[in-house]
């Protein structure tokens, strides 16, 4: 399947995102439910904005909602804001990566830019 990142337009929260995704599958909020097995009313609370993205559901959502690649960057970022900036991706690579925290520091003190970081992925990724 192709990334969908884009039904129409980058959704601006977590619970928009979500029901897009869920709706080009065809699936209903009952449905959908059903298999995260949690309730129809929490899920369609998510989507409205009225709770956070579940941490303990992410990864199941992805693998129904056959997100991957780049869409799945753009979720996790999607759910990491709806939790006050929380990346439930990155929080345990950062907290076991000391090296990774020292680059993360280093690279706000020095206030380095976004086309900094971009060079910075492109040399990880040998592009």
């Amino acid at each position: 399947m192709k990334n969908m990142t884009h039904p129409n337009e980058r959704h601006c929260s977590f619970g928009e995102y979500l029901k897009a995704r869920r709706e080009m599958l065809g699936k209903s909020i009952r449905g959908l439910a059903s298999e995260l097995d949690m309730t129809p009313a929490y899920l369609s609370d998510i989507e409205k904005g009225n709770r956070y993205a579940p941490e303990k559901y992410l990864e199941k959502m992805t693998e129904i909602l056959c997100i991957t690649g780049d869409d799945s960057y753009y979720f996790y970022d999607l759910a990491g804001k709806s939790r006050n900036n929380n990346y439930p991706d990155l929080a345990e690579y950062i907290g076991k990566t000391e090296i990774a925290r020292v680059a993360l520091r280093k690279a706000r003190d020095l206030n380095i830019s976004n086309t900094q970081w971009q060079n910075f992925i492109n040399e990880i990724c040998g592009i």
